[in-house]
């Protein structure tokens, strides 16, 4: 965690706020932290390295148009940079914290923070062979053991993390977001999971939803915002899902990830309604 990005000159967002009566209030400085799902994967096919982050460490994925690039959009919001990576886990999100601050993107200018982590933490991937493509037993023995890590491992990572954005970003509001389901199997079977390997699944990523939340119980100024209601019906396989899913090559590294859909009505619209951040209600 020592090795640090070099300065990216001009990010920071420059506006001061005039007088109420003069204009409006200045948009809200913006940082987006985390793994895959705030960094865009599956938004569209072009990935991009972000450049903040310096060679010597793991390659900084990102894609567009994720649910911060929807956020960009709106009035009230800047995003100032977006330092999430794919693959990275809730335990690296201190290192994103530090090469952010270094950069100085991330700061007591900052308002608001997003991100979401802990799926890599407790191994979606090789979950997601265990549930499709092996017996429902071997499935819920994998998932039973990803739980336990989600408490053991997931919670006290995060509640470090958000400690550590709160220390470089003092007054922002911190939105911690949970994980939609993958799979709809109140809708019916996809060809590609048995509905009783969908219920064991996505009871997993409920699991992991409660230790993210439960952290940001922990975490003064951090809101936890769920999107399984979004997603309800979306799922992988599904006609109009809001999963990015390839059947011709189902484990890519871009397959299980909303789609540039699911980013914006999905993640973003959750935002929006759900942050309980002024500005995002006007």
């Amino acid at each position: 965690m020592g090795l640090l990005a070099a300065v990216i000159a001009g990010l920071l967002a420059g506006s001061v706020a005039a007088p109420a009566a003069a204009q409006d209030a200045a948009p809200l400085d913006y940082v987006a932290l985390g793994d895959s799902y705030t960094s865009g994967i599956g938004a569209s096919p072009s990935v991009t390295v972000s450049p903040l982050y310096p060679a010597e460490l793991q390659p900084c994925y990102q894609s567009s148009p994720g649910y911060a690039d929807v956020l960009d959009t709106q009035d009230h919001v800047q995003l100032t940079a977006n330092a999430a990576c794919a693959g990275w886990t809730a335990a690296m999100v201190p290192l994103q914290v530090q090469v952010a601050s270094a950069a100085g993107v991330l700061n007591a200018e900052t308002d608001l923070v997003t991100i979401t982590a802990g799926g890599n933490d407790v191994g979606f991937g090789n979950l997601l062979g265990a549930c499709m493509l092996r017996p429902l037993e071997v499935c819920a023995a994998e998932v039973k053991a990803a739980e336990a890590v989600a408490q053991a491992v997931v919670l006290p990572a995060l509640t470090a993390a958000y400690a550590a954005i709160r220390a470089q970003a003092p007054n922002a509001r911190i939105v911690a977001l949970g994980y939609p389901h993958l799979f709809s199997p109140e809708v019916g079977a996809n060809g590609y999971i048995t509905n009783e390997a969908a219920k064991v699944f996505n009871k997993g990523t409920d699991t992991l939803n409660k230790a993210i939340k439960d952290a940001a119980k922990k975490s003064p100024g951090t809101v936890y915002v769920s999107v399984t209601d979004e997603f309800g019906g979306h799922g992988v396989g599904l006609p109009g899902s809001w999963f990015f899913f390839d059947p011709a090559d189902p484990f890519s590294g871009m397959s299980f990830h909303p789609n540039a859909t699911g980013y914006a009505l999905g993640y973003a619209d959750a935002i929006l309604r759900e942050a309980k951040i002024p500005a995002l209600s006007n």
